[in-house]
């Protein structure tokens, strides 16, 4: 984020990295423009929860989109508005907006909806993730189960939100895929790799402590520079 500037009865305006977000909070809405061109690019309607903390899902709406230019440009930029041609940045920013509303139901542990909106996009039979507390509130961690249509799953557990995200991803991959090998054809293992893909975007977006802009080389480098600076857990 760059700076916000609130306008009336609880709307504002905040300009990021490439993007200007403008809120109503009349009616509860998030619009974003093209800060250069100031063309309209994508709208987002807010229901109760969003509207609580519209400007976590911002903030995330705009780490996101960081992530996707880190991407995009082999670490280069982040901004996604410099390496992406304006005709097609609608419905990037659009797609973006998922992962952010899946980041922020995380974050908000609204753990129900974002288990079955997941698991529903990635053609799954169950996502489930459940966070557990020891007697003395010491050890808090979550557990989380994913499972296909083929019953195949893996389990895993972790003392955060962003770990559980990393771990999933990472089981995903490497176990629940050649578990799936079979089904191939029936597109079960691509769409796996895809949600193992979302999984580590969401694992970036909800840490904390990775900062793309951080992440930004100045010189040549290899293209898998940036998914080798993943923030160990």
């Amino acid at each position: 984020m760059l700076h916000s500037r609130e306008t009336t009865h609880g709307s504002f305006k905040v300009w990021g990295t490439g993007f200007r977000y403008d809120y109503n909070n009349d009616k509860s809405a998030l619009t974003v423009f093209h800060q250069d061109t100031e063309r309209l690019l994508a709208q987002f309607k807010f229901d109760k929860l969003l509207s609580k903390e519209p400007k976590t899902f911002i903030s995330m709406l705009e780490k996101a989109s960081q992530i996707n230019a880190l991407m995009v440009s082999n670490n280069r930029t982040v901004n996604l508005a410099e390496t992406i041609d304006l005709r097609h940045l609608s419905p990037i920013i659009h797609s973006i907006g998922g992962l952010s509303r899946h980041a922020f139901d995380l974050h908000s542990l609204a753990l129900e909806r974002f288990c079955q909106a997941f698991a529903a996009e990635f053609n799954l039979k169950q996502v489930k993730i459940k966070p557990f507390k020891s007697r003395n509130n010491t050890n808090a961690f979550f557990i989380a189960r994913l499972q296909t249509h083929h019953d195949n799953s893996i389990n895993v557990r972790a003392c955060t939100m962003t770990g559980i995200m990393a771990a999933m991803s990472d089981r995903t991959l490497r176990d629940l895929m050649t578990m799936e090998f079979g089904h191939r054809f029936e597109g079960s293992a691509h769409n796996l790799l895809n949600a193992s893909s979302k999984l580590t975007s969401l694992s970036y977006i909800l840490d904390d402590n990775f900062i793309p802009e951080m992440k930004v080389f100045e010189t040549e480098s290899p293209k898998n520079d940036f998914i080798n600076s993943r923030t160990n857990h």
